[in-house]
């Protein structure tokens, strides 16, 4: 370790599969203009563990977090102030409920370290039993020396705090979808006739889902959704990758239904086979990231009007290169939109290449270079 490197932490909770490659990424990337990325983690707690998501990097710091539940919040503290004494910048997760958050703006108040906050700059999904958190995280919001969003969504969040926007780095929150992209390219036609094989499925008509598995993703309703669809397409079929609490509803209705699959967790390019089989990315639920697989392996995005979408939703042009449907509480309308576009294909077509534009545009070298530049001006300022 060079003594007279400049330094910058980034501390999460843990580290989710999905953010692998974009620390890696970033850290080579800031080596190369001289500064050293020191990323320290914890384990996820018990409730996010159902994610399955979680992974280990050899070379960024480990620490054992220690999470604190008081009625129906739960606390984190995060054993890492050991580790960040000579820092320059330490960018953490912006969250109420992470403890030594308050003595990082602590110390940011003093001057004695910067500090930047990286999240949404509101919970997305916050209910009414959440205004108070809200509130103090809105306080906390000008609290900082700088901030890393999400997306221009957010960074109006941020900046209609009362935070300077010219401090603000939108950073386009993406994954690595170019790796998606390039398997995809080169998947062949043995490997994708085994992806129908291993799961039973030979029809041209399916739907994909691919997500955590839990209530804000109304699994019921797209499974209420899926009859309607089978009932105007005979042939009509459905895959489901992931894992969570609301499992248990896809593996009866795969058990009752032999045109309904579940293939369990896929990380990765574990996922790609299913996608290219499919035609229709199938999330009524809230939508994040995923919206990023809809682009890169060219399976449009179909979800609903509903309060709770991640920041990610901005990506959505309706009907250009996904859709939202409006009526949001109706299984049938939502299925009959996905009906009509089987049905349609030069609609479908032109949802197709515009994800391929759109893929284009949001990938995770974009990201890299935003979150490296924004770092270089957090320290200089």
């Amino acid at each position: 370790m060079e003594l007279n490197k400049i330094k910058v932490a980034i501390i999460y909770r843990y580290i989710p599969q999905y953010r692998q490659c974009f620390y890696e990424m970033l850290r080579e990337k800031l080596d190369k203009i001289g500064i050293e990325l020191v990323l320290i983690y914890g384990q996820p707690s018990q409730k996010l563990a159902l994610k399955k998501d979680s992974i280990d990097l050899h070379w960024a710091r480990k620490v054992r977090n220690l999470y604190i539940k008081i009625g129906r919040w739960e606390f984190c503290w995060q054993p890492v102030l050991p580790h960040i004494r000579v820092v320059d910048l330490i960018i953490v997760e912006s969250a109420n409920k992470l403890l030594v958050n308050y003595i990082f703006l602590l110390l940011n108040t003093l001057k004695i370290k910067k500090i930047a906050f990286w999240g949404h700059g509101k919970n997305f999904q916050a209910k009414k039993e959440d205004r108070v958190s809200e509130w103090i995280k809105k306080i906390l919001t000008t609290k900082v020396h700088w901030w890393f969003v999400y997306n221009k969504l957010c960074a109006e969040v941020v900046k209609e705090a009362g935070f300077p926007f010219e401090r603000i780095s939108s950073v386009q929150n993406a994954i690595d979808t170019r790796n998606l992209t390039v398997t995809l390219q080169k998947l062949s036609p043995e490997e994708l006739y085994d992806a129908r094989v291993n799961i039973n499925l030979f029809s041209d008509n399916i739907g994909i889902y691919s997500g955590g598995l839990y209530p804000a993703k109304r699994i019921f309703f797209l499974l209420e959704s899926l009859h309607y669809i089978r009932k105007h397409v005979p042939d009509f079929e459905m895959i489901f990758i992931g894992d969570g609490v609301d499992a248990p509803l896809v593996k009866d209705a795969a058990r009752n239904f032999s045109w309904i699959h579940y293939a369990g967790p896929k990380f990765n390019n574990e996922k790609v086979p299913f996608f290219a089989i499919s035609k229709l990315l199938l999330i009524p639920g809230v939508v994040g990231l995923g919206i990023l697989d809809a682009f890169a392996l060219e399976t449009p995005l179909v979800t609903t009007n509903i309060y709770g979408h991640g920041p990610e939703i901005e990506y959505l042009e309706n009907g250009v290169n996904g859709i939202m449907i409006s009526d949001a509480n109706n299984p049938q309308s939502y299925a009959d939109y996905v009906v009509h576009l089987i049905r349609n294909p030069l609609e479908y077509n032109n949802l197709l290449e515009n994800c391929r534009k759109s893929r284009e545009k949001y990938t995770i070298e974009n990201m890299v270079e935003i979150f490296s530049n924004g770092i270089e001006s957090a320290l200089k300022q």
